[in-house]
């Protein structure tokens, strides 16, 4: 088994990957498995196919992850290239790489061993998988490969801080229904490490940039209810973008979530045209029984989970909205029996 191929008994090369944009759960659960494997003695590097959000650049280990660019391309392609094992982190399709520019030719032809570990439904193939699409993050994952190496011992309050984020993001601080009394089970564990929660917390969800204020004020004030569909959207689109100074791709998180704190609504949906970009960048999130995941599937080009998920148009922001509301109609019945 593969498991007792990463034991520490002989050194490997490691290749740690994670989707773009990541968020706290793809960089909580890769930087604890960084430091698990790097106490097992192996050289272990954690690349992020591109930059992300400024609020987790606090997490220890940060410093480690590397960011594909120009600069750092011939660095990780020579490490790749020698690298045993490539675990695949909080996504389940290495095609999701291939929009960014150089990625395709660099994964695609991987010689290594490739590992899985993952929550997201409908996995492509690994050559090992640790899946399992009911729990409520990959982090949890992690947690349960360190349990089954019998090296809990090995969890410190770095381990369990990163751990501990991507629990809590990936719940929505333990208030989503995929949270179980496992999740609950292992916080306590990931606590008694010692790990600082009014620090988590702080750089979560208290630190705020002015311009992420700014963004979420216009995308507030342009709401628009749709009653008999219980459904909530709103957008940001370019025009928009050129009144804010500085912009963090970060600001547009959790946006999509206002809509559901809305009486009566149980499916909330945010389109973002990015400024200087052709494509529109939407997020979906439910409560209750609608399958968002299915619905951005089918519609969107994009995936998740079944109360949260994501995908992209290429058509314009207004087109994007027009076929969304088009297509909504034949969600009526679903959406007005939801929960």
């Amino acid at each position: 088994m593969w498991l007792y191929n990463i034991d520490g008994k002989e050194k490997k090369t490691i290749i740690l990957l994670i989707h773009p944009n990541p968020d706290g759960d793809a960089l909580g659960s890769s930087l604890a498995l960084y430091f698990y494997l790097k106490k097992l003695q192996h050289d272990v590097y954690l690349i992020s196919p591109t930059e992300y959000s400024e609020f987790f650049r606090w997490l220890p280990g940060n410093d480690n992850i590397i960011i594909f660019s120009d600069k750092t391309e011939s660095f990780i392609k020579k490490k790749v290239s020698n690298s045993d094992y490539l675990f695949v982190i909080d996504f389940n399709n290495l095609s999701r790489l291939y929009r960014i520019k150089n990625m395709k030719y660099l994964f695609s032809n991987y010689k290594g061993k490739t590992i899985l570990i993952d929550h997201h439904p409908f996995p492509s193939k690994f050559d090992f998988m640790l899946f399992d699409y009911t729990v409520s993050a990959t982090s949890i994952l992690i947690y349960r490969l360190i349990y089954n190496m019998n090296n809990l011992d090995k969890i410190d309050k770095n381990i369990a801080t990163c751990l501990y984020v991507g629990i809590i993001t990936d719940t929505g601080f333990f208030r989503f229904p995929s949270v179980t009394s496992e999740t609950h089970f292992i916080a306590i564990k990931l606590l008694d490490q010692g790990i600082d929660i009014q620090n988590i917390y702080f750089h979560l969800k208290v630190t705020y940039n002015i311009s992420k204020l700014k963004i979420l004020s216009q995308a507030l004030n342009k709401i628009q209810i749709i009653d008999q569909y219980r459904t909530a959207y709103t957008s940001i689109n370019e025009s928009d973008m050129r009144y804010i100074n500085s912009y963090n791709k970060s600001d547009t998180d959790g946006i999509v979530t206002y809509g559901l704190g809305i009486k009566n609504i149980v499916f909330s949906v945010f389109f973002f045209e990015e400024y200087k970009t052709s494509t529109i960048k939407i997020s979906f999130r439910s409560i209750g029984t609608f399958d968002v995941n299915k619905f951005a599937r089918t519609h969107f080009q994009g995936g998740g989970h079944k109360n949260a998920a994501g995908g992209i148009s290429y058509t314009s922001l207004s087109e994007s909205i027009d076929y969304f509301l088009n297509i909504i109609k034949k969600y009526k019945e679903n959406l007005t029996l939801s929960i």
